[in-house]
């Protein structure tokens, strides 16, 4: 018998992949095969391997992560950091100076838009420099100093500058990587460096002045080089903490963001820092205390004559505990308080004298 033939097949929803959907299905699984594999990485890889940004000496140790490029915070705080330079003679042909590594005095970081650059009295004490921004040479057209924490402030003629951004709060956290930008000659680039935070309260002396920066913030870089004087270092989101400064043994420290952002607040206001007259020892910063606050105490004299401290009866012994209700701690020391005021300000000083607690007025 002869079979007999389907004249038609029944319809199907089965239809063979397209390469349209081939391309997809393998753009998916690739990219979560590489999420995989990068927080694999992420979960196995030692403290030195992983973070942002891993920096040692040679470029195939460079190690960007994709969860924040660090290119781009470089980038835009570069155009805050200038180079400061010795006075060089201009050579007629070309209509300007030529520079060389020598010649490198430090760094300065933009703080106004208008042309205030700042930097410590360890680059630059007076007018006589040179300052290269960018592709620019500028002359020194007015100086400024803020002595307590050795600061100079440095004017250019120029407007639209991209200053640096202090974060609000003066919280810090150790270990947290910072990266920095020093000027090179001959060049409108500046060189990188990356350091890591290690003390964000280093107390430098014993005895502590009111009138003195009374703490730095040290670092440790890999390069060493790269720590120039007056060099302005950066957090991971970009805000200026600090200041390189040079120790008496030779130890480079940051000046810390909290003396920055006041110092530049009396430039603008074209105010001064108060003058309190007093020398104390930081008890919570002195290993064999356990007492609270700070002890007026000084071998030499704790207290200069005529000064608020002394106009107030502040006495030698005296422990002072809070001004104005704010407690003085290990991390808020009286310098650190009491440098938030104004000369004219008045403030209550909560003191411990001979076991009896007892309220002073200071006019400052």
């Amino acid at each position: 018998m002869e079979d007999k033939q389907p004249h038609f097949e029944r319809p199907t929803t089965n239809r063979p992949p397209s390469l349209f959907n081939l391309t997809i299905i393998t753009v998916i699984v690739a990219l979560l095969a590489g999420f995989g594999g990068a927080f694999l990485v992420k979960l196995v890889a030692s403290p030195s391997q992983s973070g942002y940004f891993n920096f040692i000496n040679t470029p195939q140790d460079l190690k960007f992560s994709i969860d924040q490029p660090l290119t781009s915070l470089a980038v835009k705080n570069q155009n805050a950091v200038a180079g400061v330079y010795k006075e060089v003679a201009s050579i007629s042909s070309i209509g300007g100076p030529v520079f060389s590594a020598g010649d490198f005095l430090g760094s300065a970081v933009v703080v106004t838009s208008d042309g205030w650059l700042m930097t410590t009295k360890q680059v630059l004490n007076d007018s006589k420099g040179k300052i290269i921004l960018g592709d620019k040479v500028y002359d020194i057209s007015q100086i400024k100093t803020d002595d307590f924490d050795n600061l100079v402030f440095i004017k250019i003629e120029e407007n639209l500058l991209s200053p640096a951004s202090f974060q609000l709060t003066d919280e810090l956290n150790i270990g947290e990587k910072l990266f920095t930008h020093i000027d090179l000659p001959n060049s409108y680039r500046n060189s990188l460096g990356i350091a890591f935070l290690q003390n964000d309260h280093y107390v430098y002396d014993k005895y502590l002045y009111s009138d003195k920066l009374d703490y730095y913030l040290q670092f440790d870089s890999a390069n060493k080089q790269l720590n120039s004087l007056g060099a302005p270092y950066f957090n991971l989101d970009g805000y200026l903490l600090g200041i390189a400064y040079e120790l008496d043994n030779q130890e480079t420290v940051l000046i810390p963001a909290e003396y920055l952002k006041q110092s530049v607040k009396n430039l603008l206001n074209n105010t001064e820092r108060v003058k309190l007259g007093l020398r104390y020892v930081d008890l919570e910063n002195n290993s064999g205390f356990e007492k609270k606050g700070n002890l007026v105490f000084n071998p030499q004299k704790a207290i200069d004559y005529n000064l608020p401290a002394y106009k107030a009866g502040l006495k030698v012994g005296d422990q002072i505990l809070a001004i104005n209700n704010d407690a003085i701690s290990a991390l808020r020391s009286l310098t650190s308080v009491i440098q938030n005021y104004r000369v004219g300000d008045k403030v209550i000083a909560k003191v411990l004298r001979v076991g009896i607690e007892m309220d002073i007025a200071i006019g400052l």
